[in-house]
């Protein structure tokens, strides 16, 4: 086993070795040879080559320039092949690599002419097949103009940007494939964060949005479209999606993806509001964020207009003052809810917008995406953390409700029968004073008392503990004994295994078929002993309990009416199945009538049975 160990990690690491020496091969190999360049800057667009090299006095070193571009200003730069003259007739094509440019294009010497090429990609130029480098910009020797320059005309229109930055090299036919075709160690390190970070938002995405699909919520559906834009504005380049969607990389490309910024506040937003539930929980952190929604709608408007007008210097201040205004309020908009927060739903919002917001602004002041990808990616989390959190609050409140609706029902239930047991004491009271026999009225109005006592005790409680519901049940059939001349029997037994202190039942559940079985059963027998047994059991997740006569039966009782009868006389049944109903939904068959018959097919009597869930 050790030596199969060794030999596995022998392995990796030989495969490793080669794959990163691989790679710092082709890194080397690829790269080529500095090329100095100077600039001439202006904000004439229209000037021709010879109009430039005219003026070429006016070239500066890159260095000399300290303030950013402007999308109006047009600049020249100028690249001096003079020290590599010789290098350069050794090989038939070469290949400049430089940045790219929105609007650019490159002058050189054809046959003793000079041609113009458009390589900007707002003009139309296709893209290679590497997601990070150019094509290039081919040339030989007698490409270069005055036998030693070649020259560059571009714009920087989408942002403001720093000259000296764009350094350029010369690379051979095969240095230029290895751009095309193979990635370097750090090219890999570049994209995997963004592969990685876009993997994270479309399962974020599509998980949240068959969440909306099945809650209709409107947070899961503003936060999926919140990932989606994310996705879109952080990975389009590295993904190739423009050319997914829009076919080539284009103006109209880039203002769809330059909005796409925008839409991803938009929508966060929008998601905080439903989130939150501002406009009940949070009135004036509500109106604040209508209004800055608004003023975003009003921005992506203007962006757009700005940008397919060609006004790239008004969009480049519009989306600045973007960032402003969402800075702003969110550093403002985080205070508040540290300070009036209601429940932890805010420290959700609060640490994921500080995360986004630290990401944001490191991709604005240090221009590394990273820092945006790890903000972003960890600012994703923390609310899909707090959209979990949500569900399982809102369910935990669900339940509670349902609980407390459910409570408050079973007491309503147990309400209406207490009226009957009620005004029947009170009238085998008021029978035993008129009869005379007051000794046993006295008797009867004190075990009435007691229970009453019991009942007003626990009409706050919606279950009690088997042992006091059986301590209910002797005092009912103490009465019911006195009120009836003692003219039956009763046992009420408890199976081992079952501890009647240690489970708890809905109060008054079995009373009214006790009642049931004594009046229509044992009372209609004209002779006779006469029993009543109940006996309560443990059942899986429930107690079972069984009331068993040796009355008339059930089908005898249906065809006679006592004379105790009331004329509501099935009202205590259905109460208790309707609260039997409450206490389980799901359970079936929770109360069995069960007929007992001799031999000779005669009756003698009934078992009810019931399942009283304890979950």
């Amino acid at each position: 086993m050790a030596n199969a160990t060794s030999i596995f990690l022998m392995t990796l690491s030989l495969v490793l070795n080669s794959f990163c020496s691989m790679h710092g091969q082709n890194e080397a190999i690829r790269s080529g040879s500095l090329i100095p360049y100077t600039v001439f800057s202006t904000e004439n667009n229209n000037l021709s080559l010879s109009s430039v090299i005219a003026d070429s006095n006016k070239f500066i070193d890159p260095k000399e320039i300290s303030e950013k571009t402007r999308p109006s200003t047009t600049y020249w730069l100028k690249y001096d092949f003079s020290e590599e003259l010789d290098r350069l007739k050794s090989d038939t094509l070469w290949f400049l690599r430089t940045y790219t440019f929105e609007y650019a294009s490159v002058f050189k010497e054809v046959k003793g002419s000079i041609t113009e090429t458009k390589i900007g990609r707002f003009e139309g130029v296709k893209n290679p097949s590497s997601k990070l480098y150019n094509g290039g910009i081919p040339f030989n020797s007698d490409s270069l103009i005055d036998g030693k320059y070649l020259f560059v005309k571009l714009r920087r229109v989408v942002y403001y940007d720093q000259v000296s930055r764009w350094k350029a090299h010369y690379v051979t036919s095969l240095q230029n494939e290895l751009y095309q075709s193979y990635y370097s160690g750090s090219d890999l390190n570049h994209m995997t964060p963004v592969f990685t970070f876009a993997g994270i938002c479309l399962v974020i995405f599509i998980l949240t949005l068959v969440f909306y699909l099945f809650s209709r919520k409107p947070e899961f559906l503003f936060y999926s479209l919140y990932v989606l834009f994310l996705f879109f504005f952080l990975s389009s380049d590295i993904l190739n999606l423009h050319e997914l969607f829009f076919g080539d990389y284009n103006l109209n490309t880039y203002t769809f993806f330059q909005i796409a910024q925008v839409l991803v506040n938009f929508f966060y937003i929008l998601f905080v509001m439903h989130y939150l539930n501002t406009r009940s929980e949070y009135p004036k952190l509500h109106m604040a964020l209508k209004i800055i929604a608004m003023v975003l709608v009003v921005i992506i408007i203007g962006s757009a207009i700005l940008l397919l007008t060609r006004s790239f210097l008004g969009n480049i201040y519009i989306l600045d003052l973007e960032r402003i205004i969402m800075t702003i309020f969110g550093l403002v908009g985080m205070i508040y809810l540290l300070v009036k927060t209601k429940d932890k739903l805010g420290y959700f919002i609060v640490i994921g917008s500080f995360l986004y917001m630290a990401g944001a602004l490191g991709l604005l002041f240090f221009k590394v995406r990273a820092y945006m990808i790890i903000g972003s990616s960890l600012e994703i989390l923390i609310f899909a953390s707090g959209l979990t959190y949500k569900m399982h609050k809102e369910n935990l409140d669900k339940l509670r409700f349902q609980k407390e609706s459910m409570a408050n029902e079973n007491r309503a239930l147990r309400a209406q029968m207490n009226p009957h047991f009620i005004f029947n004491s009170l009238s085998s009271i008021q029978n035993l004073i008129s009869s005379g026999k007051k000794e046993f009225a006295v008797k009867y109005l004190n075990k009435f008392s007691l229970i009453m006592r019991n009942l007003l005790e626990s009409s706050f409680d919606t279950n009690i503990i088997l042992s006091e519901e059986i301590l209910l049940l002797e005092k009912y059939l103490q009465l019911e004994a006195l009120r009836f001349n003692e003219s039956f029997d009763y046992e009420i037994t408890v199976d081992k295994e079952l501890d009647p202190d240690a489970v708890e039942i809905p109060a008054l559940l079995v009373q009214p078929f006790v009642e049931n079985a004594i009046i229509h059963g044992l009372l209609n027998k004209p002779d006779g002993n006469k029993k009543l047994h109940i006996h309560f059991s443990k059942g899986e997740a429930s107690v079972i309990c069984t009331i068993e006569d040796n009355g008339i039966g059930r089908k005898a009782s249906s065809e006679r009416t006592s004379i105790y009868e009331r004329k509501n006389k099935s009202r205590g049944i259905q109460v208790t199945k309707k609260r039997l109903e409450l206490l389980n939904p799901k359970q079936k068959d929770t109360i069995l009538f069960t007929d007992k018959y001799d031999s000779d097919g005669n009756s003698e009597g009934t078992i009810v049975t019931i399942k009283i869930s304890t979950d």
